[in-house]
């Protein structure tokens, strides 16, 4: 009898379970994440969103898989161990106490930069009564990721009227505690 609970027990726990999602290719690439969706792939990389539990406080978040290939220095199905970053996923954000609205975020993805592969977010935060604008900008170039940030201005807005650079929908949710 209890040989047959357990088994139960992990179908009626949706968190026990990661998922799995299948590229371009067909290569299907293991996740460590729940409710997961495949934004993109961009130059070797997967661009996925997800969470890491279900029926948490955790909200919906984008991460970045560099795609297993022969000659990379990633092997199998897993993607790259190393790219358990949290990015925000675009949308408003409404302070979980007060419900007011306190961050809004856009994010673009594509040839964003100069018709490169990359990763864009636009965002304004609340601070007090002031909004302060800030860019979160990820190239993926031949030697890997590059991470550029700017604060109290969004330059890369500019690229953003690309064709090949394409807005993903936001959403509204509350900040997690």
């Amino acid at each position: 009898m209890k040989a047959l609970c357990f088994p139960l027990l992990l179908l009626a726990c949706p968190f026990a379970v990661a998922e799995n999602i299948q590229l371009s290719d067909h290569q299907v690439l293991k996740t460590a994440l729940k409710e997961v969706k495949l934004i993109s792939e961009l130059h070797g990389y997967a661009i996925v969103a997800g969470r890491s539990c279900v029926d948490c406080d955790e909200n919906t978040s984008i991460y970045i898989h560099k795609i297993p290939r022969p000659g990379n220095g990633v092997s199998g199905e897993e993607g790259d161990p190393g790219s358990s970053d949290r990015y925000t996923y675009p949308g408003q954000y409404l302070d979980y106490e007060s419900k007011q609205l306190v961050e809004k975020t856009r994010m673009f993805y594509g040839q964003c930069y100069e018709g490169q592969p990359s990763l864009l977010w636009l965002s304004e935060y609340r601070d007090g009564n002031t909004w302060i604008k800030s860019e979160y900008l990820i190239v993926f170039g031949d030697d890997g990721l590059e991470h550029r940030f700017n604060e109290n201005r969004q330059p890369s807005i500019f690229y953003t009227e690309n064709a090949k650079c394409e807005e993903l929908p936001g959403i509204t949710a509350e900040t997690e505690p």
